[in-house]
């Protein structure tokens, strides 16, 4: 799951030709539409303000500077979009800016520093817009970031003669106040799956497509199977776009939002099939999909408690190709997880990884602690899915849940299976404190399930 900043406004409304109340109160309203070959974006803001700032501004992975800069042009008379600290802001030199801004821009169909890309582009003409990178809000006097909280943020989409696809479902124009999903253009042909729909880039390398329809099917359904329904109800939609063999790139992006998983591939490295490109996909693949169940179904409640869902998504992927191809060994991947906990987790609390950038941790121990509650379940002829499944039925919101997993219901699920509550005491202390010896206690943690060090 990539990490961001987001704003929630999650009303929505959505119509063959798109109908509904307005929102109470103010509301940013943007009209996104495809004219001919380009695409225009209205803003109609809803109160006077000096400057206009985008909340979502990360830069451009590559060229680390502003996307925004690079792709949109401002047609608005004395209206400016640029740069002020960390944002992209509209600007004019004197007054407030105009109530309605229109902009031209080219989808930016690259990848950005910890956010989703603004656009996926498919080689068949398709493109996918993220609705998230069009909410802005006013900037404040002496300040130097937005108004918090910004506006609500309505975007309707048009594609006049056209139909759009929303949440996998066409429509000739779509209304929606969801800022964390995509909205796609163009008519592709959809790869469809008991439990998913998916659109899988024509020109993707013939190995790639292959693998692709035979891969997703195969492991949404082995999810479902062994964790139940997934978070966010319908189906889920997975979007793999081709970025081209550029030479000497081997790049595997993208990430899970509510109910729809974003794949972004690109490199001349993905042009030959090898069993480790091979691993590396199923990997990418399996463990954002299981996203859907640990980190939508539930999710954990505080970020500093991210272990619980990247590192259960870790071995759940690693699981998830150990079933479908019995070829595939995942003990070097486990290795290097518990290598690296060891070096991240000396002397230094797990929990507080992020504060020090070092959010490896959170995958690479969270890969651990699960090995130790997988040890726990076998021991009762049980594995990592029989445990997780547990965790997702106890805390589901239409089980009765608050739809979250924190570390003290993570720990008491862990002593209720392996009946020791000194593991999670233990753990705990890694934690919460930090302790000098980390190979030394979890080394003693895997004993006490059975266990050995991976690897």
């Amino acid at each position: 799951m990539k990490f961001r900043i987001a704003i929630a406004a999650l009303f929505l409304f959505v119509a063959g030709s798109a109908a509904g109340a307005s929102p109470a109160g103010r509301s940013l309203r943007v009209e996104v539409i495809r004219d001919g070959d380009g695409y225009k974006a209205i803003f109609d803001l809803p109160q006077s303000a000096p400057a206009w700032a985008f909340v979502n501004s990360a830069l451009a992975r590559r060229t680390k500077d502003s996307w925004r800069l690079r792709s949109w042009v401002v047609e608005t008379p004395r209206v400016k979009l640029e740069r002020r600290g960390d944002f992209d802001v509209f600007t004019v030199a004197r007054g407030n800016v105009p109530r309605r801004v229109t902009v031209r821009f080219t989808p930016f169909a690259q990848d950005l520093l910890a956010d989703y890309d603004p656009a996926l582009a498919f080689s068949d003409g398709t493109v996918a817009l993220f609705t998230g990178h069009f909410a802005a809000g006013p900037w404040l006097a002496k300040s130097d970031r937005p108004e918090d909280p910004a506006p609500r943020t309505t975007i309707t989409f048009r594609y006049p003669g056209r139909q759009l696809l929303y949440k996998g479902v066409p429509y000739r124009s779509a209304t929606t106040g969801d800022l964390e999903t995509y909205v796609v253009f163009g008519t592709p042909r959809p790869v469809a799956g008991d439990g998913f729909s998916g659109i899988v880039d024509p020109q993707l390398p013939g190995w790639l497509r292959g693998e692709m329809v035979e891969f997703l099917p195969r492991s949404i359904a082995l999810f479902r199977e062994r964790l139940g329904a997934p978070g966010g109800g319908g189906k889920p939609t997975i979007l793999i776009s081709w970025a081209g063999p550029t030479a000497g790139r081997h790049s595997q992006g993208g990430g899970v939002l509510p109910n729809l998983l974003a794949v972004r591939l690109e490199g001349d490295g993905l042009l030959t099939p090898s069993p480790d490109n091979l691993a590396r996909l199923r990997w990418f693949v399996g463990h954002e999909s299981a996203h859907f169940w640990l980190g939508q179904a539930v999710a954990y409640s505080q970020p500093n408690e991210a272990w619980i869902t990247e590192g259960g998504a870790n071995l759940l992927a690693y699981r998830l190709i150990e079933r479908i191809d019995p070829n595939y060994q995942s003990g070097l991947e486990l290795h290097k997880d518990w290598s690296d906990c060891l070096a991240l987790a000396k002397d230094k609390p797990i929990a507080t990884a992020g504060s020090r950038q070092e959010n490896r941790a959170y995958y690479a121990c969270g890969s651990v602690f699960a090995m130790i509650a997988e040890g726990a379940a076998q021991r009762k002829g049980r594995d990592f899915f029989d445990f997780t499944r547990d965790l997702l039925e106890a805390n589901r919101r239409e089980a009765g849940g608050d739809g979250v997993v924190t570390m003290e219901e993570w720990l008491a699920a862990l002593t209720r299976e392996s009946g020791d509550p000194t593991i999670a005491r233990d753990m705990r202390e890694m934690l919460t404190v930090g302790v000098a010896d980390p190979r030394s206690a979890i080394a003693s943690m895997l004993q006490r399930v059975g266990r050995k060090e991976p690897g």
